[in-house]
């Protein structure tokens, strides 16, 4: 079915409009979209596919005025009939269900003619990843639950909203729920896609809730209404996909006693890339050069039509970075469900409840700390379900992480925390950690994000080593920190070739753990050093006097410029894309002042004994498995660094027997370092002073390892607990490493 409908739209988009025009393709996309699907619902719930505007008007599924409008395009008529005969001899059709279907794959122009055979970006745009009814009746069930505990005594009425009600999964949860106790409810569903919006008006009237309980709206909540609007208008812009004109802006003052939903985890921005992939072959416009060309020399319908989506996402962000409602999430690139939440909180009642699905990064990634404080701060978020989707219950990266999360306006208790989940049902029923307010600013003091833990054990550890150990940020003041070289932002100044008067810019391929000699460039074509995602060659020897080879070389006055606060000879350089999951996650080295690219994150201090402490520490296992518990996202920043609990400087001068010799940390230490750099000529003489260890018969791994030993001897750590530490690094160190090393 789903393929004949396909079939069809795109047949009579190709009779219908002019080839060009994006706009009408725009149009008529979701008008013959908007009749296959209207006769359908008419077929669920009457079992008739005639009279079809009469049908829709008398049922309640879209207004007189819209049908009017929908029906004035070309052979909508026509459109319907044939419709009508592939839906003829079907019983009851799952509606939810054959849309998702539909916009898993998207329109394109191909040869001049409308085809289904692009990507998913409609969807994207929409943020239409449905949530199954299950998932969506057990989240709403534990909602309603919640709020009905809160209340002294049953009410006779619930209100229920969801704010981007899709295919309405959740209101037709919450009128089972509240059906089954036998309470009334008031559902109120808003979203921007006016096919959902017509979809979840007829799975509700086959429900058999009435009209007066059901107020279902298209239009965007996040937008603020400056004039009366008119639904023929907000109507027409869904049409053309302009769901952020002011035009579906709508007002809502009221407050519901449950909000829940799965709001879109989307950015607010115009993604030209995917608004030009419908109309012509995507390596046309694969670089940001090749679409301004498309663009500039498209016909002047086609430019009105760009230009006014892009003013669309301009006027709304401005117009949503201004409202109060989103005080702590008009923050960083503005993420719809950061923005939806904050939205349902405002719009709960005294007792209200909300339940919604989100990403994860609401919850530990620094921009939203704000928001988390004052969410911890007033008790108002209160259970956290954390889902890995490594069994795809929504059909994205099975990396994706995302949560359901609970909010009241009425809870008194620490926050619970169920942890690791991938699979949905009785997800509630898992078991939970608890974190006060007070335990998130010990273990995050600059954010009070949550860290990345999956056991209480885990969490225990993180309180040990908070306790006993000050953050990086207090212990090492003084820092300067850089991301200096930006390969876009600097592009006038860069060349792709060596030239009298310029450097060598370092990436962050280069680098491993204690060494910058990791891969090159040298002898790769010009295509596969210069692609996208370019993957550079490892060197053969790490510790040799082979130094990687550049692919860009900045001025060196521009340099000098971007490096003036950096006065000290030597830097410490780490990896900053990265990620907690990989072999490992913080990749430090030693290196001399050079210019580095944005790939690569920086400190220097004016003490050089302290660069080198930083060093060792950074390339530890035991940072390095703190890093993994707090880092959310994939960039290891300075804001995440600070925060990270170190030893006391003091605890370099301890004397301890190590590997049978009597001496400090610091010497201990220093002696490895100097064997890890002894022939990397850039650094070396910074441990002329210094005696080198001992590395009769052992690798440069098993020194490596003696350095995670003493480090996690500073941090007062047993042996039993550094092999634990070190057993989690299994990409890393093998089990047989473990064993014999630690």
């Amino acid at each position: 079915m789903v393929n004949q409908f396909r079939q069809v739209v795109s047949a009579y988009i190709n009779q219908n409009s002019e080839e060009k025009n994006w706009e009408e393709i725009r149009e008529l996309f979701t008008v013959y979209s908007y009749v296959a699907f209207l006769l359908v619902a008419i077929k669920n719930t009457t079992g008739k596919v005639d009279r079809v505007k009469e049908r829709a008007i008398s049922l309640g599924l879209e207004s007189k005025d819209n049908l009017n409008l929908l029906f004035s395009y070309p052979a909508t008529e026509n459109i319907a009939e044939e419709i009508a005969r592939i839906i003829d001899d079907e019983t009851q059709i799952d509606i939810n269900a054959v849309y998702q279907a539909y916009l898993s794959v998207d329109y394109r122009m191909c040869n001049n003619l409308v085809e289904f055979s692009g990507g998913k970006n409609s969807r994207d745009t929409l943020g239409s990843y449905y949530t199954q009814e299950e998932f969506a009746y057990e989240i709403t069930k534990k909602a309603i639950d919640e709020y009905l505990v809160n209340c002294i005594t049953n009410p006779n009425i619930i209100s229920v909203a969801d704010f981007s009600c899709g295919g309405g999964a959740f209101l037709i949860a919450a009128y089972k729920v509240c059906k089954d106790y036998g309470i009334k409810v008031k559902l109120v569903g808003v979203d921007v896609d006016p096919i959902a919006i017509m979809i979840t008006r007829s799975r509700l009237i086959e429900e058999h809730v009435g009209n007066n309980a059901q107020h279902i709206i298209l239009g965007n909540p996040l937008l603020t209404v400056s004039n009366s609007q008119k639904s023929t208008k907000a109507f027409s812009m869904a049409l053309s996909g302009r769901y952020y004109n002011s035009d579906l802006a709508i007002d809502i003052s009221e407050s519901y006693d449950v909000v829940i939903g799965n709001p879109p985890w989307e950015k607010i921005r115009f993604e030209e890339k995917k608004f030009l992939s419908h109309y012509m072959d995507i390596h046309l416009i694969a670089s940001k050069k090749n679409r301004e060309n498309v663009v500039n020399n498209a016909l002047e319908t086609n430019q009105k039509f760009y230009r006014s989506i892009l003013e669309d996402y301009k006027i709304a962000k401005e117009d949503i970075k201004k409202q109060e409602v989103f005080i702590d999430t008009r923050v960083g690139e503005l993420n719809t469900y950061a923005l939806f939440t904050e939205y349902a909180l405002k719009h709960i009642s005294k007792k209200g409840i909300v339940g919604m699905i989100v990403k994860s990064s609401l919850l530990k990634m620094p921009v939203y700390s704000e928001f988390m404080k004052h969410s911890m701060a007033s008790k108002k978020i209160y259970e956290i379900y954390m889902f890995m989707n490594r069994k795809k219950i929504f059909n994205i990266d099975s990396r994706e992480e995302f949560s359901v999360v609970y909010y009241s306006n009425d809870n008194k208790k620490d926050l619970q925390i169920a942890v690791d989940i991938d699979d949905y049902r009785e997800f509630y029923v898992k078991d939970k950690i608890t974190i006060s307010n007070e335990m998130l600013r010990v273990l995050n003091p600059e954010t009070g994000m949550l860290p990345n833990i999956t056991s209480n054990e885990e969490l225990d550890f993180l309180c040990s080593v908070y306790n006993n150990n000050p953050t990086f940020g207090n212990e090492y003041t003084g820092c300067r920190f850089g991301r200096l070289v930006h390969l876009t932002n600097h592009s006038q100044h860069i060349l792709r070739e060596k030239k009298m008067g310029y450097l060598p810019i370092y990436e962050g391929k280069f680098i491993e753990l204690y060494t910058g000699n990791y891969a090159t460039f040298k002898g790769m074509n010009e295509n596969e050093k210069y692609k996208n995602k370019a993957t550079a060659i490892p060197i053969d020897d790490v510790t040799g006097t082979e130094y990687p080879e550049a692919r860009f070389y900045i001025k060196s006055e521009i340099w000098d410029n971007l490096s003036k606060n950096f006065h000290e000879g030597y830097i410490i350089a780490w990896r900053s894309l990265t990620s907690a999951t990989n072999r490992r996650t913080m990749l430090a080295t030693l290196l001399p002042l050079i210019p580095t690219c944005q790939s690569i994150q920086i400190l220097q201090l004016d003490n050089i004994d302290d660069m080198l402490q930083i060093l060792v520490l950074f390339n530890s296992i035991i940072f390095d498995y703190i890093v993994r518990l707090k880092m959310a996202g994939l960039d290891l920043t300075q804001t995440i660094i600070k925060q990270i609990p170190v030893p006391k400087k003091e605890i370099y001068e301890s004397v301890i027997v190590f590997q049978d010799k009597e001496d400090t940390i610091r010497n201990h230490v220093y002696a490895r370092i100097k064997y890890l750099y002894a022939k990397d000529k850039r650094v070396s003489a910074l441990f002329e002073n210094n005696d080198i260890c001992d590395s009769t018969k052992k690798s440069r791994k098993q020194i490596i390892s003696e350095l995670d030993c003493l480090v996690g001897a500073m941090y007062g750590l047993s042996t039993e607990q550094i092999k634990e530490i070190a057993s989690t690094f299994d990409k890393y160190y093998t089990k047989k490493e473990v064993e014999q090393w630690f």
